[in-house]
């Protein structure tokens, strides 16, 4: 009387990517990240690109400058800034940069200051699309 027959699953791409995808940080652009942050010192360290500390114990994060949430991409590396993450001496320059009113400031400027650094500036020889 009543058989069991499972229709299949209709098999198609999505229109829209998702979120997770589309913020999700590429490695291509972290490795062009960490060499921007390299650059700033004379040792050749990578430094935070905000307070510019380059202690060995501290860890970086990168940070993106439009929120991910607010589908901030991952793939390019004027998003991206390293900034120091948790147990530093100075505080944690992410989180400043996520929660304060000056930190969200500096966001929008350090990223219009990257948009020109990769499209006129010395920036252009080594990103590429």
């Amino acid at each position: 009387m009543f058989d069991f027959r499972p229709a299949p699953k209709v098999q198609h791409r999505r229109n829209k990517p998702k979120r997770g995808r589309h913020t999700a940080i590429t490695d291509k652009c972290s490795e062009e990240v960490k060499r921007r942050a390299s650059e700033l010192s004379i040792e050749g360290y990578t430094v935070c690109e905000h307070c510019g500390c380059s202690i060995p114990r501290v860890r970086f994060e990168r940070a993106h400058l439009i929120n991910a949430s607010q589908y901030g991409e991952g793939g390019q590396p004027w998003n991206i800034a390293l900034l120091c993450g948790p147990k530093t001496e100075t505080g944690t320059c992410h989180q400043w940069a996520d929660e304060t009113a000056e930190g969200k400031e500096w966001k929008l400027q350090k990223r219009a200051d990257l948009i020109e650094y990769y499209t006129t500036g010395e920036g252009r020889q080594w990103w590429t699309k």
